[in-house]
């Protein structure tokens, strides 16, 4: 983690005067987690989660022109960015969610080397089995729905058509996994 940490701070700017840190992986990975470890330690970073921008269980892998256009160009010109966050319980999107200029923007979600490219100045993988991304799926929302089953056959097929990119990070199951907003 030490040097994840001190490639994260070296890293020079890649969107305007923001390091972009892209944290990918597949559901259950421990994107989150990393994510939150991560803004803990660095100065000024702003975590933003990928599912807030998804329209839905369909929208899986459409939100790379909303990213680009709302969030990551602005902030690239030096001023805030913003998005409108998807309810997931009322299936819609909600309300409008600033993305300030600060020194560090963690996007932490499914295919997120994809999405920030080519803004991002550390990218991150992690590669857990999809049996243990399961399990923690399972343990943390209750029994395997049809829905997560095809989310999940939809991120092997991704996976298998985007390798990770040159420079990235890959990282193992090692990594610590709790559930978005828990505090360790």
């Amino acid at each position: 983690m030490q040097e994840l940490l001190a490639a994260i701070r070296a890293a020079p700017p890649a969107c305007g005067p923001v390091r972009v840190v892209a944290i990918d992986g597949g559901a259950g990975a421990g994107k989150s987690s990393l994510a939150a470890t991560v803004a803990a330690a660095v100065p000024d970073a702003t975590v933003l989660h990928l599912d807030d921008l998804l329209d839905g269980w369909a929208g899986q892998f459409g939100y790379r022109e909303r990213l680009h256009a709302e969030v990551l160009a602005p902030l690239a010109t030096g001023r805030p960015g913003g998005y409108r966050r998807y309810d997931w319980k009322a299936g819609r999107f909600a309300e409008q969610v600033t993305v300030p200029v600060s020194r560090y923007l963690l996007v932490e979600g499914v295919a997120a080397l994809w999405g920030c490219s080519p803004y991002w100045s550390v990218g991150v993988f992690l590669n857990v089995p999809r049996a243990e991304r399961e399990r923690r799926w399972t343990e943390r929302d209750g029994p395997m729905r049809p829905e997560w089953l095809t989310w999940l056959d939809a991120e092997d097929r991704f996976f298998a058509e985007h390798p990770v990119p040159a420079g990235a990070v890959v990282l193992g199951s090692a990594i610590p996994h709790r559930h978005r907003g828990e505090v360790s």
